[in-house]
Formats: C-alpha cells, structure tokens, sequence
C-alpha cells in the first residue's frame, strides 16, 4: 500500500480538527470584557436565561443619572452554576441582588458577569473568569504576550 495515498485524508482531518479547536477556543474567549476590571451594583433580576453553553442575565441597575437602566451579562453554565448548588429555580424575576461584573471592553453596559448575592445570602462566583480561574489566566497570558 502507498503511504502517500493516505495522506490528503490525513491533511484534511488535521485541518478540520484545527478548525474545532479554534472555533472552541474562540467561544470560550473572554476577550470581549476586562478581565482586570470588576463593577458593582445593587440590581433587580428582569430574566434569567439557564442554557448552554452559557447563561445570561439581565438586570435592571441604576445608571449614571439615577434612572433605572437594563443590563445584559453573559454568565456562566449551567453546570457551573449546579456544582456550586443552584438550580433554575433559584433565579426570581423581581429579586434584589447584589452583582458583580467584568465591564464589556466596548464601553457598553453590561459585561460577564463575577458575582451574584441572593436575597437569602447565597452567593454565586464565577471561578472560570475569576482572578486566578484557568480563562482568565488564559486571557491575562495572551494580552501580556501581545504588549
């Protein structure tokens, strides 16, 4: 058998497991929001939305002016929040909370969030994108790599 004739199918195969891992790479990129930052606020839960791969939330704050303002953040997933004990459930439209967020690098409202206190005192805290959690630490490489 002629080894060269595999090789064009071995080619291909590299190629498109390249292309998997790079589109999976860049799905899990927080480049999008200043891992260096952390705001927060007092809030009302308006919706929550449990999926995956990530789940999202959006509150309403207090803005610069005093009037009420909506916020999206992108959040974590629902195994995320599972494995620290948190359920669907557990996420009221209405409740008041105190959250946490790394800001959009856009200057827009919103961001990733960090951290969220629940009315009955749980809290929840994103380790993935937390200081020292594997994405950040990912994130903080490459931008001191890029200076």
């Amino acid at each position: 058998m002629n080894r060269r004739a595999g090789l064009p199918q071995r080619i291909v195969g590299l190629l498109v497991a390249m292309a998997i891992t790079a589109s999976a790479w860049a799905h899990h990129s927080a480049a999008g929001y200043d891992l260096t930052k952390i705001l927060s606020a007092q809030a009302t839960l308006k919706e929550f939305r449990w999926s995956s791969p990530h789940s999202a939330a959006v509150f309403v704050i207090k803005g610069p002016d005093g009037k009420a303002e909506d916020m999206t953040v992108a959040s974590a997933s629902p195994a995320m929040f599972v494995k620290q004990g948190f359920q669907p459930r557990d996420f009221q439209v209405g409740d008041k909370v105190e959250i946490s967020w790394h800001p959009a690098r856009s200057g827009h409202l919103g961001g990733m969030l960090a951290s969220m206190k629940f009315p009955n005192g749980r809290v929840f805290k994103d380790v993935e994108f937390a200081p020292g959690g594997p994405i950040n630490n990912d994130v903080l490489n490459q931008a001191e790599t890029a200076q």
